[in-house]
């Protein structure tokens, strides 16, 4: 699929409908941005109405930790800036 936008004020642009609804892109909707080469890459972040829930066992900790959430969250951060 290929569709064209245009770059507006502030540098803004407006994915097309279609391509909204197929991907759940919504408002307050999160994007990764990247770049690869000359490409701008646009991946739109998973959301959850319960995010711990989505979190549970998905890392694993050797030792114990004061705060579980944050270090969730910060393990998953760095596993994001890898890829």
């Amino acid at each position: 699929m290929s569709d064209t936008v245009e770059v507006g004020r502030f540098g803004r642009i407006t994915l097309p409908k279609d391509l909204r609804n197929r991907h759940g892109i919504r408002e307050k909707t999160r994007i990764i941005i990247r770049e690869r080469g000359d490409q701008i890459i646009l991946i739109p972040v998973a959301s959850y109405d319960n995010p711990t829930d989505a979190l549970y066992a998905s890392v694993k900790f050797t030792t114990p930790v004061d705060d579980p959430k944050a270090e969730a969250r910060r393990l998953i951060r760095d596993r994001l800036r890898e890829e």
